[in-house]
């Protein structure tokens, strides 16, 4: 449980970087008087990212958790 969650956890730095980053500078470059539905669809998409990247954080915290209650038995 322990490799499981340290797995998740740094799996967020690749998907960031890979996933992520390429919408931030789509986002960054569209002056907000320019923005239109394509610029909606980005925000769409990043917000599906990163609740991807949460729900990674998150079953990693599970498996941190569920790998302290076992190491306690």
């Amino acid at each position: 449980l322990w490799a499981i969650g340290a797995v998740l956890i740094l799996a967020n730095w690749p998907f960031t970087l890979l996933a992520i980053m390429p919408v931030n500078r789509q986002l960054e470059q569209t002056p907000a008087s320019e923005a239109n539905a394509e610029t909606m669809a980005l925000l769409v998409r990043w917000g599906e990212l990163h609740a991807g990247r949460s729900a990674l954080s998150g079953i990693a915290s599970l498996a941190f958790l569920g790998a302290s209650l076992v190491a306690q038995m």
